[in-house]
């Protein structure tokens, strides 16, 4: 295989150079506790004993073994709506031990954060992350007023998950964790970066006006350590916007459109 055109030594160079920079690939887990598999819209499978619970948000539960009951939780949702999740989260609960398998509401991966191993227990994140959780774990919002959070692709408004359980995230594309060391900086394109811990700084970092004549963001999120960050490489709101451009491209002009036409005279004689 030549060293050139070889893929497989592409990958391993593009890994070894990802290593080198500090960044490490998330990949499924298979634990005592859960299992996380597939390579894209994963499925993860929660192992559960008599009385435990497993917090949901709406829409996510793929299958369970008998012996699971669900239940609503209204608690805090003043919070939760604001962080970008719904009202009420679904809170399932063994009557006997068995099994509930979870998927995101969109096609992604999961990502498994233990917050117990977190300083001060709390990650920040893009709206609508949160998608399940095991032990103490409360999703709410946090809010940053300074004036970079106009520019930085957050908003003033973040999602905030706190406590001492594990939160499983819901993320598009390749995911890679980036632990900072004190004043370490990265710059990542908004829609990239989908968590972080309290302790990193957030701002933003101009990217010039030719970025943004070329489609790409006139500023990027700078991201300062001490702490951890979780990049994604397609989330939810690049692929809405990867699909809405190729609709309105296939729908404008002389492009084409897939189905039927809405009326008999749109029909190419």
């Amino acid at each position: 295989r030549s060293s050139f055109g070889g893929g497989q030594f592409f990958v391993h160079t593009m890994a070894g150079y990802l290593e080198a920079a500090g960044f490490e690939e998330i990949v499924p887990v298979n634990g005592d506790k859960y299992d996380i598999v597939g390579a894209d819209s994963q499925i993860i499978t929660i192992k559960v004993e008599e009385g435990e619970q497993v917090q949901t948000e709406p829409g996510t539960m793929m299958m369970m073994s008998p012996g699971i009951k669900p239940s609503c939780i209204t608690k805090d949702c003043m919070g939760r709506c604001i962080g970008g999740e719904p009202c009420f989260n679904i809170i399932y609960t063994a009557e006997s031990p068995g099994f509930i398998g979870l998927t995101p509401n969109f096609p992604g991966k999961v990502v498994p954060v233990d917050l117990g191993t977190i300083e001060g227990n709390k990650l920040l994140s893009k709206d609508g992350a949160y998608m399940a959780s095991y032990g103490d774990v409360t999703p709410n919002f946090d809010c940053n007023c300074a004036c970079s959070a106009l520019c930085d692709g957050q908003g003033c408004v973040r999602q905030s998950i706190s406590g001492e359980g594990v939160a499983f995230l819901a993320a598009g594309g390749h995911i890679l964790k980036k632990t900072l060391a004190d004043g370490e900086k990265i710059y990542v394109d908004p829609a990239g970066l989908m968590a972080w811990e309290e302790s990193v700084q957030l701002t933003i970092h101009f990217g010039g006006i030719c970025c943004c004549v070329n489609k790409e963001a006139m500023f990027q999120t700078e991201l300062t350590g001490p702490g951890t960050a979780y990049l994604q490489t397609m989330g939810i709101e690049k692929f809405k916007n990867s699909v809405a451009n190729y609709a309105i491209q296939k729908r404008g002009g002389n492009g084409y459109r897939s189905g039927a036409p809405a009326a008999h005279e749109e029909m190419d004689r």
